[in-house]
């Protein structure tokens, strides 16, 4: 699969806001996504995930991209220079998760493990998107830890049937993937109030990415202002549906999407998150 198909079949809200970039930022932003995807897919989905991307981490870390099967990756690396650091932190976290499953204990431990899934992402994407690395890099990673943040409100129960915590243990009670999956009335309130702060994290890394849009050149930034509001609404949405995790898994709709995307060009400031005094 090529990887602007992948972009499309997996990333449904960045795909539409990668519509906006300049093209070949828009390729080289696909390739690198289809990349995070093997890698994620690996994890999840293969009997020998942590050693298949063991030696991903070895064929980067020689600087031998070739090694990725995906199409373009090998030539993006060389065209642009990439720093393989943050790819390698993000393919040795998924490693460790496929060979040892995730139990979040702590609220540091919770964002250590975005930054290494996600955070990485920002910080190889800042570049790709033409805002300086070195400058960008703090609310690059800050935008990627948020996604992700989202991403574990939102799929509380799918991860829990997978035998998965992504939320602090300290939040929950020590709390156990399968009690949090099958957890009934009252029981549920502790694990909705755990939702609710992710969310309320998740606010404050979208905050400080917007403080970065500006070191963007202005088309790109416009795609990455679109995919952050999307993204940031998915939570907003968990939230406001009171964090009702058991329903499963909580999405927008298509035409929401596309509001939700004019609302950001035409009038940028709405709505943009807030970090609490």
């Amino acid at each position: 699969m090529k990887p602007r198909e992948v972009l499309a079949r997996h990333g449904s809200s960045f795909h539409m806001a990668s519509r906006l970039l300049r093209r070949q930022d828009a390729d080289d932003v696909a390739t690198l996504y289809a990349v995070c995807r093997l890698i994620d897919d690996i994890a999840d989905e293969s009997a020998d995930g942590a050693g298949r991307i063991d030696q991903f981490v070895e064929a980067l870390t020689d600087d031998r991209p070739e090694a990725v099967p995906v199409d373009g990756f090998a030539a993006l690396v060389r065209r642009r220079q990439m720093a393989l650091a943050p790819l390698v932190v993000l393919a040795r976290t998924a490693a460790q998760e496929a060979r040892d499953g995730r139990l979040i204990e702590t609220e540091t431990e919770l964002i250590d493990y975005c930054y290494g899934v996600a955070g990485t992402v920002g910080e190889l994407m800042c570049p790709l998107l033409g805002a300086d690395p070195v400058r960008g890099r703090d609310a690059a990673v800050a935008l990627g830890i948020g996604m992700q943040l989202t991403n574990i409100a939102r799929d509380v129960l799918e991860d829990a049937q997978r035998g998965r915590r992504y939320l602090p243990a300290a939040w929950v009670g020590e709390r156990s993937p399968a009690v949090i999956a099958n957890a009934a009335g009252a029981d549920r309130a502790p694990i909705q109030a755990a939702i609710g702060r992710v969310i309320e994290r998740a606010e404050r890394e979208y905050a400080h990415a917007e403080t970065g849009f500006d070191l963007i050149p202005w088309r790109n930034r416009l795609a990455i202002r679109v995919a952050a509001r999307l993204y940031r609404a998915i939570g907003l949405q968990v939230r406001a549906n009171g964090c009702r995790y058991w329903e499963g898994r909580t999405s927008l709709t298509h035409a929401a999407r596309r509001r939700l995307a004019l609302k950001a060009l035409v009038r940028p400031a709405a709505d943009r998150p807030c970090i609490a005094p």
